[in-house]
């Protein structure tokens, strides 16, 4: 399609026609002049890359059509007519025009049909395609067989007959599609079936019955049946395709959706809302590899769209491309700075910290919180973020600077209480942990930190070398494990801190009954004699977990008892 000549364009012809001299067909002796209601047929140019061939079939054919119908049956719009019109319009008299334009020449000349077609050499031959289209809506189109010769005006007069029986569905399409708007659906479809009886290979009525069928809300199946029957003939008739999309979905059918839609692109390359959906189609599928191919191409044809960008970058970061998306959504929102939204940001970190970059992670939650400073969730995000980047004490003020915008922000007080626990500062951590239970989090994480912290001082106890370990050592864990026990409610957490809380109790009376023999100190004796109750009474709420570890320390603490027990007596008096 050659460009314009002006920038006119069709539609504002009508002014134009109204003063210049248009030859009218009555002057025209050798035709009859159409009756009022006589359809009238309208031949475009054709297209080809012979600048002289296209122009040359599609007169030949118009003259033929001419001859082949009464003027009263059919009336065909005159060369001059279509020339003038082109030439006032400052088109190339001798280009394709493009369907768009070729559509509403044709309403301005008042066509109820057109032929647009195209002619190609095929070797020694000249092959000659056309296709008869409803004004009304140019994606309803009938393929007319193609015909080849050794010139062009003789292929394109080989369509005659085609284009003959071709119409021989009009009447009843247009019967049909009555009917339709009344709503007499059956007889509508009625219509439809004698007509494709008559002309098996029609598609114009296989459109009204499609349509009927889907408006009297037929079973899927039967709709899908019809698209296909349409698209057998013509496999790119656009509204087949799309009904068969829309169908196969509503099925559950997402990959026959998804090639439909595909199908249905190709037929229209240059439409945005198309690509969209077709892309989306194909992400929802799991194709990524399809779906990034689809959206490049989009983005190529708008460039420096935003939306499509946005839907490039989601579908990038879908697919775990992580490099491209990250430039892509710079480049997004360099354009258009109003898509640097919260989930923009999140998306951002996360494929950050999913590549193990936590440095610019961290830099990116940054940047989300300036923008957004009052959005707790993205300082949540950044302490996250900072603590990944081994920026503890700033991360544990980013998630104090989320506590102060949103005190109920969940895990807030536990994702301190792990930063200070990180830090080796598990005095602080039990605090924050206290913050979290009393703030609404979830009592099973946070008595499952603090089990693990206490563990943690156990297992740094059971390390030391036997003469070095002290009561302290195994004392120190007891109030993370005492508070995990006593907050969470799930029965692994309360039996496994139940039974290091008996555990650590046993080391602390069997350590302080040894030192007994030189401290004499009454204050110890009761300490180890308190430490024997709790490992026996701790380690058999636990031991049913660990029963031959419980067996052991339970017989341990039976010999163990009475030693301490005499001591108090002893040293106590």
């Amino acid at each position: 399609m050659k460009a314009r000549f002006n920038a006119r364009s069709i539609a504002t012809l009508v002014a134009v026609m109204a003063t210049s001299g248009v030859v009218s067909v009555a002057a025209q002796p050798a035709r009859t002049p159409p009756r009022p209601d006589t359809p009238r047929l309208m031949v475009q140019v054709f297209g080809s890359a012979d600048k002289k061939a296209g122009p040359e079939a599609s007169d030949e054919l118009r003259e033929r059509l001419i001859r082949a119908f009464p003027s009263r049956i059919l009336w065909v719009i005159d060369r001059k007519d279509v020339v003038m019109m082109l030439e006032q319009s400052g088109y190339d008299t001798t280009a394709q025009l493009q369907p768009s334009d070729e559509s509403a020449l044709a309403k301005q000349q008042r066509a109820d049909e057109y032929i647009r077609g195209r002619i190609s050499k095929d070797g020694e031959m000249w092959k000659a395609e056309a296709w008869l289209v409803l004004t009304r809506d140019n994606s309803l189109m009938q393929p007319i067989p193609s015909f080849s010769a050794n010139r062009p005006d003789r292929a394109a007069a080989g369509l005659v007959k085609g284009i003959q029986d071709a119409r021989k569905q009009i009447a009843n399409e247009k019967a049909c599609r009555t009917a339709a708007q009344t709503q007499k659906y059956d007889e509508a479809v009625k219509l439809a079936d004698e007509a494709i009886a008559e002309y098996p290979n029609a598609v114009l009525v296989r459109y009204c019955k499609m349509n009927v069928l889907s408006a009297k809300k037929a079973a899927d199946a039967e709709l899908l049946a019809a698209a296909k029957e349409i698209l057998e003939i013509d496999p790119n008739s656009r509204a087949a395709l799309a009904v068969g999309a829309d169908v196969e979905a509503r099925m559950g059918n997402a990959k026959a959706s998804s090639d439909y839609l595909i199908r249905l692109l190709a037929a229209n390359p240059t439409d945005r809302e198309l690509s969209v959906k077709v892309i989306e189609a194909l992400a929802s599928t799991g194709d990524f590899a399809a779906a990034k191919e689809y959206v490049s191409k989009a983005v190529s044809e708008n460039p420096g769209d935003p939306a499509l960008l946005s839907l490039q970058f989601k579908i990038l970061v879908a697919a775990k491309d992580f490099k491209d998306a990250v430039k892509v959504g710079e480049e997004m929102v360099g354009i258009d700075t109003s898509l640097a939204t919260a989930e923009y940001f999140t998306r951002i970190v996360a494929i950050f910290d999913t590549d193990s970059q936590p440095q610019k992670a961290a830099e990116a939650a940054a940047k989300a919180t300036q923008k957004f400073s009052g959005d707790a969730d993205l300082w949540q995000m950044y302490a996250a973020a900072l603590k990944k980047a081994g920026q503890g004490q700033q991360s544990i003020a980013a998630a104090k600077r989320a506590l102060e915008i949103n005190p109920k922000i969940p895990n807030g007080w536990t994702q301190i209480a792990i930063a200070f626990n990180d830090l080796q500062m598990p005095d602080s951590a039990l605090a924050a942990l206290r913050m979290a239970k009393d703030a609404g989090d979830d009592v099973n994480t946070v008595g499952g930190i603090a089990l693990n912290i206490g563990n943690g001082m156990r297992k740094a106890a059971d390390a030391l070398d036997a003469a070095a370990k002290k009561p302290a050592d195994y004392q120190m864990g007891l109030p993370y494990l005492h508070f995990a026990d006593s907050t969470a409610t799930d029965a692994t957490v309360k039996t496994n801190a139940a039974f290091l809380i008996g555990v650590s109790s046993y080391y602390i009376a069997q350590l302080t009954a040894q030192g007994l023999a030189a401290s004499k100190s009454c204050d110890e004796a009761k300490i180890g004699q308190a430490a024997a109750t709790d490992a026996m009474i701790y380690t058999q709420r636990g031991g049913r977990a660990f029963p031959e570890n419980a067996a052991t320390i339970l017989g341990a603490v039976n010999q163990l008892s009475p030693y301490l027990d005499g001591q108090v007596k002893t040293l106590c008096k």
